[in-house]
């Protein structure tokens, strides 16, 4: 048996299963979970829960140990992205026959993110993972959400609007390049979050978005020539759409349903500096 510890994620459901191609996932919240809330509340990093898949062990083939252990790294990311924290393993239990001094590269690093509200979406984690991490990969893999995960968690310990920005940008390439392999022809920057909409019935983001994108990358400067003498209220308010435009697309690939909006302009602003903006 295999036995991880989970870190930092935050949820009331003592326990679920995520099944997989190798056993299924068993996830179970720690005992001493409320005390150990309290202090990623407060910023730190720790263990709330521990997976155990009783069939990795020491006779598993190689190919099977990868297939479990990536469909459990593909199982944290999206509980990061429904929690709004870094859900990642963090070293082996004492209560697993195997046992790992450190964890492969292909396993995110724990980091500590405070501040961002889960999404609010219909159903429980056991629920959703009950379909299965084979279906539900299914759908991932030619969305590379696994790369766009990865992203959207390093985004959300940025320092600024510029940083966060830049980010999301990453992000929305990698929506635009799979709309290429989708479509099989060139499709440019913003026609690629424009395609994605109409593919999962979304309300596209405005020019707004493109013309900031662009003031960014060129310029260094969230308002320039295309995006010129805007507030820092302005341009939070195009982030906000943006991470709210993410949420929607992540979701409707993963088929979570249309949860309410999380991100809101109040905390955007208020929340982090705006570098490039004129004081």
């Amino acid at each position: 048996m295999l036995e991880l510890w989970i870190t930092d994620l935050k949820s009331k459901e003592k326990a679920f299963d995520v099944p997989g191609s190798v056993g299924s996932w068993e996830f179970q919240q720690r005992e001493d979970y409320l005390e150990i809330l309290q202090k990623i509340q407060e910023g730190q990093c720790a263990p709330t829960y521990y997976a155990a898949n009783a069939a990795v062990d020491h006779s598993i083939s190689d190919a099977d140990f990868i297939a479990a252990t990536d469909e459990l790294i593909d199982s944290c990311l999206i509980l990061s992205f429904l929690s709004g924290a870094c859900v990642t393993p963090r070293g082996s239990t004492q209560a697993s026959t195997l046992q790992f001094a450190q964890l492969g590269d292909a396993f995110i690093r724990p980091r500590a993110i405070a501040g961002v509200d889960p999404l609010l979406i219909s159903g429980s984690y056991g629920q959703y993972f009950s379909k299965g991490m084979p279906a539900i990969r299914a759908a991932m893999l030619p969305r590379r959400l696994r790369l766009f995960l990865s992203h959207w968690i390093s985004g959300l310990t940025c320092f600024s609007l510029e940083d966060l920005f830049l980010s999301l940008g990453v992000q929305m390439d990698i929506v635009k390049q799979c709309e290429i392999a989708a479509a099989g022809t060139k499709i440019d920057y913003f026609p690629g979050m424009q395609a994605a909409s109409a593919r999962y019935g979304l309300t596209p983001l405005t020019r707004d978005y493109k013309d900031m994108r662009n003031d960014i990358v060129h310029e260094g400067r969230l308002s320039g020539t295309n995006f010129p003498s805007k507030t820092k209220a302005q341009c939070a308010s195009v982030i906000v759409d943006t991470l709210n435009w993410i949420d929607l697309y992540v979701c409707a690939v993963l088929g979570l349903g249309t949860p309410p909006a999380r991100w809101r302009l109040h905390d955007l602003q208020h929340g982090l500096p705006a570098l490039s903006l004129a004081q």
